[in-house]
């Protein structure tokens, strides 16, 4: 789950130039722009310009920009104070709150380290394995947790291995094994948001469009999984590949088992909060699985919330009551496992650069900018759509690379809806492709906050990450293809 969207600036002069650019343009937008049709579509389309602007060139922090509707949007009459407010605070924030509650749990107990070590316990008895065993764990931690987090404790665990490898190993050998080791990590990171609906912020503002421009279409969580948990593992598979070709002739050391026994020795037995963090964690996980059921042509499975005297609970109500039991029960020394300070740790910059977003969103239905957009964009209905999908995803995985993988979906998600409707292709497709597609930046270390962590190691050089980088960048849009292309039945329709 990503925390935090990237926080790598551009140099000084570009940010200043950025900074009046944005208004200026702005601007122009306003005096240049006229759409007879739809009067408020000019006004719309120059906040989009700003606020894109601003979000891609990161002149000023990103939830800053995000505020840009509270104020435009009454001053424009392209909606009130009172219709725009409550885009800032919608379920999915309280599935992202939730979900940031229950990772705060599994780190302060050492739930998440328990699961990683005792998943590397099993998986060491080569250098495949190795490579396999942390895929696995940083994979499967950042499905629920902070990618940043995932990476931050698997990184401590890799350098731990890499120090005793560097006893046993030549430093030929060292050169080949470290930065496999490490960029395995800050990938399977990266690659692990994809699996849940709270992997990764752009996921959610995926299901916000989707809420806002087909509510019917909006995927539940395991119709989100079904997809995205393929997504990991074809994910993983192709990772092992290209490292495994590059560690497979190494030697291996014992001592590497030992070591991984020993740490996993230190933790001890499971404590009562670990596994009351646990417990919450497999029962809210499976609630969110479970909640809207499975519909397919020849059956039907109810989902849980069928059964409740009235509709509206959704995955938001599941995330708050797993947080609220954290909250309020008991487990070590009389006290819940989290506490005030859990609040204040909250990435609230991140909600609010979502609710920017979700307001723009808004914006853009209430002024028919996404209307005229489309019809201006009709001409892609000749597109066929495979080509379209490819060609979205090729566009947001190298665009990632240098911009905010939030703030590129954001800007990116109400347009490719517009383009959708209009050209009258599958508009979950579309969304999806490039939803999926934001969390694939794997060539720069400013990419993403594990391609940075891992960079700051200084066991990777640049030539590494872009060698496989690279490979990855294109190779990920054609799963991307493939997996919403064959997978899309599974969703509504």
């Amino acid at each position: 789950m990503s925390a935090k969207p990237n926080s790598t600036l551009p140099p000084s002069r570009l940010r200043q130039i950025a900074l009046f650019a944005g208004p200026l343009l702005a601007l122009i937008i306003v005096l240049a722009v006229d759409i007879p049709d739809y009067p408020k579509a000019p006004l719309m389309l120059a906040i989009v310009a700003w606020m894109a602007t601003w979000w891609l060139t990161e002149c000023v922090p990103l939830a800053v920009t995000a505020l840009i509707p509270l104020i435009a949007f009454p001053l424009t009459g392209i909606a009130s104070a009172n219709d725009t407010a409550p885009r800032y605070m919608t379920s999915i924030m309280f599935l992202f709150v939730g979900g940031f509650l229950i990772a705060q749990a599994m780190e302060r107990t050492g739930l998440h380290r328990r699961i990683a070590l005792n998943i590397l316990h099993y998986l060491h008895r080569s250098p495949l394995q190795i490579l396999t065993g942390f895929a696995i764990a940083t994979s499967f931690l950042s499905m629920w947790i902070s990618n940043t987090a995932t990476a931050m404790l698997m990184v401590t665990i890799g350098i731990a291995v890499i120090t005793r490898l560097d006893a046993v190993f030549d430093k030929k050998q060292m050169t080949v094994l470290a930065p496999a080791l490490l960029l395995v990590i800050a990938y399977a990171a990266n690659i692990g948001g994809m699996g849940t609906p709270v992997g990764t912020v752009p996921n959610l503002v995926f299901l916000e469009n989707m809420r806002t421009s087909a509510p019917e279409m909006a995927p539940s969580f395991l119709q989100w999984m079904m997809i995205g948990v393929p997504m990991v593992i074809i994910g993983i598979v192709i990772l092992l590949w290209l490292f495994g070709r590059q560690v497979r002739h190494l030697p291996w050391s014992h001592d590497v088992a030992n070591g991984l026994g020993k740490e996993l020795q230190t933790l001890g037995v499971m404590q009562r909060s670990e596994q009351f963090v646990a417990w919450v964690l497999g029962i809210t996980a499976l609630a969110w699985i479970t909640r809207q059921g499975i519909q397919g042509d020849t059956f039907n499975i109810p989902g849980w919330s069928l059964l409740l005297p009235h509709k509206g609970v959704d995955d938001g109500t599941v995330a708050m009551i797993a947080a609220l039991l954290l909250f309020l029960i008991p487990v070590a020394d009389r006290r819940p496992i989290l506490g005030k300070e859990a609040i204040r740790h909250l990435p609230w910059d991140i909600l609010i650069l979502l609710g920017g977003g979700f307001a723009l969103a808004m914006g853009m239905q209430q002024s028919n900018l996404s209307q005229w957009v489309g019809e201006q964009l009709h001409f892609l209905s000749a597109v066929p759509l495979p080509l379209m999908l490819l060609g979205i995803a090729l566009s947001i995985t190298f665009l990632t690379e240098i911009t905010s993988n939030t703030a590129t979906t954001q800007v990116m998600l109400p347009i490719l809806a517009a383009v959708a409707v209009a050209s009258d292709h599958d508009l979950t497709m579309v969304l999806l492709s490039a939803t999926l597609a934001a969390s694939c930046a794997f060539m720069l270390p400013v990419a993403t906050p594990p391609n940075a962590i891992i960079f700051g190691t200084e066991r990777v050089s640049m030539d590494n990450m872009m060698r496989v980088g690279i490979r990855l960048n294109l190779l990920m849009p054609f799963v991307i293809l493939a997996l919403v292309w064959w997978l899309r039945p599974l969703l509504p329709v």
